[in-house]
């Protein structure tokens, strides 16, 4: 009990954490305790390696940060090779040279993952050095993420070279060794699955988008095959992305806005036709919903054109939690402006079948109220906005004999 009570007598520092990319030796922060910070494998520690509780109560320096060394030599059988500072922007005057060294007889392959240079003024070279004599595969620059490469010996170089005056976020570049007769590990797509796991000579692996997405690019096999004399896959890996509109008949789905999960590009005009099977409707739940307001909308009709009635425009995060159309088509049209974006949508859909002897739940109006909670063949429903809003169409909503309401669910404008 008396040790208790002196422990707390001495006073203590605040935890001042772990570094990014590094760890730290030491748990306890009172008086005279002394912290000793480490950082991984090709990271420099940048600041004070110990820091001392002092009896102010504070720490004799800040913890330090861990940056990627400019020079280093990787031997590991995979890694990661980042821009000095990543993710944050890269330095001036930089000159930095990073060796990959495999066993003698395997290969090196590389995968961009990001990629963020000054254009023209800012660049990486990356060379096979592995052979008798050495090759570039390029010197690359700007914002365009470069495919995947793969080495013919067991040495790569990169070489990374900033100017005096402007810089970006950098690189993040993930590599790979393999055998001379196997291909190296083609990754699974963003957005997408990857089906076998055998490399060799011979083997095939094939690719799947995620629900939503589409592949843009690459094949949805490929084989591991030689050709001119390197062991290669026979396509590309395929690219996953949200397209900007298309026509949907499967019975359920999904509406992404182009680029998610990422933001959205600006100066779109994306049009969906969600078509489901004769004495259905279409059922659209809003998952996901952040647009810039007023300028990025998303037009909702009740019907398969731009020319059918008009249920709503939605923008910033005012979108109702589902809408039902009245027909077996829904039609959508995303349009941006030429700035600033936002998160976009997820937007599930299914094809719902109608009610024996009543209608589908119509929906509430975003910053409106509905009166009226029966949904049977004959039945009125209407609708009132809160103050500051108005109806778009002051007419209530009757459930017709096929099982329809007489019109779509109206808005409340503002």
């Amino acid at each position: 009990m008396f040790v208790c009570v002196a422990e707390i007598d001495r006073g203590g520092c605040g935890d001042p954490g772990v570094p990014a990319f590094g760890r730290r030796s030491g748990d306890r922060f009172q008086h005279g305790d002394v912290l000793t910070f480490f950082c991984q494998s090709a990271f420099e520690l940048v600041g004070e390696k110990t820091i001392t509780c002092q009896h102010n109560n504070q720490w004799s320096g800040n913890k330090p940060s861990c940056v990627f060394s400019c020079f280093f030599n990787f031997t590991a059988p995979s890694g990661t090779v980042l821009s000095p500072n990543y993710p944050e922007e890269y330095g001036n005057n930089l000159n930095c040279v990073w060796l990959i060294i495999s066993e003698p007889g395997s290969r090196i392959h590389l995968f961009f993952s990001d990629f963020d240079l000054e254009p023209q003024f800012d660049w990486l070279v990356v060379k096979d050095e592995g052979l008798s004599e050495a090759t570039t595969f390029g010197t690359f620059s700007g914002k365009d993420v470069p495919s995947q490469i793969a080495s013919n010996g067991h040495i790569m170089r990169l070489e990374f070279q900033s100017d005096h005056s402007n810089t970006g976020k950098g690189f993040n570049i993930s590599y790979t060794t393999f055998g001379q007769n196997e291909c190296h590990d083609p990754g699974v797509p963003v957005n997408g699955q990857r089906y076998g796991d055998q490399f060799q000579l011979g083997s095939s692996v094939a690719f799947r988008c995620d629900q939503g997405f589409i592949r843009t690019q690459g094949s949805d096999q490929v084989t591991c095959i030689i050709q001119d004399g390197n062991v290669v896959w026979s396509a590309a890996v395929p690219r996953c992305e949200a397209p900007c509109g298309g026509h949907l008949t499967a019975p359920t789905g999904f509406v992404l806005s182009p680029g998610w999960p990422s933001f959205y590009k600006d100066s779109l005009n994306c049009q969906w036709v969600i078509e489901a099977q004769k004495d259905h409707a279409v059922k659209i739940h809003f998952d996901k919903f952040q647009t810039e307001v007023n300028y990025d909308t998303l037009e909702i009709r009740d019907g398969p054109s731009v020319s059918s009635p008009l249920i709503g425009e939605y923008h910033g995060t005012q979108a109702p939690h589902f809408l039902i159309s009245t027909s077996n088509f829904l039609f959508l049209l995303f349009t941006t402006d030429n700035s600033r974006s936002s998160a976009g949508f997820s937007i599930r859909y299914e094809s719902v079948k109608m009610e024996s002897d009543s209608c589908l739940d119509p929906g509430i109006p975003v910053n409106g109220r509905r009166h009226g909670s029966s949904f049977s063949i004959g039945s009125h429903v209407s609708f009132t906005c809160n103050p500051g809003y108005t109806l778009s169409d002051q007419e209530p909503i009757v459930c017709e004999q096929n099982h329809q309401w007489s019109h779509a669910l109206p808005s409340c404008d503002g």
